[in-house]
């Protein structure tokens, strides 16, 4: 079985003449999340999370359930972006062949071999490449309901946030909190040195994993910003143990949190303690 955690709501707006909302659907492997944005006002509007119950694997009871759980699934909207939020991809070069098997061999040498998956490669910003695979069940079971869905990794939007960034955050560390992981981006001088995923362990763990790869990329962590999205959601913006140990080695340090505006002034104070900031930078 799967379950609703969250649902949060305001009106929609987009109609079939007029389409002013996008879907983000960012799936994991054990969730699927709804953000709702109307991109006319640049403000969230809806929100939804669910998960598979414990001890459930696969997409499909979750699917099953959301076609008649989700209030969002049925809407009309302007662009349906599928966000893949798994460890699975690389970075890389742009190969002068189209051929998506050079692509595909180089994310097997790191990740393993793919079974029963679609290669996705899209360009970024900066000329570089990014590379995923999207399991051809779950594309099956998205594209059935949503067949305007184009895919993207959740590593694209962080990346993209980070080229815009101002020159004082040129050189960052940022971390992006999930249920049992993060994603560890590390920029200097405003060169992505290093994105990766993770696995969530002890205070003294998290700090080791994140100070030693700044060490193996040779950047200095008190000369560093630390930014952290998605902490439990605190009025004050305070820390826990977990990560306020980690900003003493920094130069300072930034916590973002979900927009005060649109639904996410109704998130921060039903649910005071939420940690869906990471859900909504996009």
């Amino acid at each position: 079985m799967a379950k609703k955690k969250i649902g949060i709501y305001s009106p929609l707006a987009s109609t079939p003449n007029q389409k002013v909302e996008d879907l983000f659907l960012i799936v994991d492997d054990h969730s699927i999340a709804f953000s709702v944005k109307n991109i006319e006002k640049n403000t969230f509007v809806a929100f939804e999370f669910f998960e598979n119950e414990e001890n459930v694997e696969g997409w499909g009871p979750l699917m099953a359930y959301l076609q008649n759980n989700s209030k969002l699934i049925h809407a009309i909207y302007r662009q349906v972006h599928f966000v893949l939020n798994h460890s699975h991809f690389i970075i890389t070069k742009k190969y002068d062949s189209s051929d998506t098997l050079l692509y595909q061999n180089e994310l097997s040498l790191l990740h393993g071999q793919l079974m029963d998956a679609e290669i996705q490669v899209n360009e970024l910003a900066n000329g570089s490449m990014i590379v995923f695979a999207v399991p051809d069940s779950l594309i099956t079971l998205l594209t059935r309901t949503f067949p305007i869905g184009k895919w993207k990794h959740y590593a694209e939007w962080v990346i993209s946030t980070k080229m815009g960034q101002t020159a004082e955050d040129n050189s960052s560390v940022q971390i992006h909190l999930f249920e049992t992981n993060y994603l560890l981006s590390i920029q200097d001088n405003g060169n992505l040195k290093n994105i990766k995923y993770i696995t969530s362990s002890s205070p003294d763990q998290n700090c080791y994993s994140i100070l030693n790869a700044c060490q193996q990329l040779g950047v200095i962590p008190s000369q560093m910003h630390l930014q952290i999205v998605g902490l439990e959601y605190s009025p004050n913006q305070e820390m826990n143990e977990t990560w306020s140990q980690l900003g003493t080695y920094f130069s300072n340090t930034k916590v973002i949190s979900t927009p005060t505006s649109g639904i996410g002034e109704s998130l921060n104070k039903e649910f005071p303690h939420h940690r869906y900031a990471t859900y909504f930078i996009f």
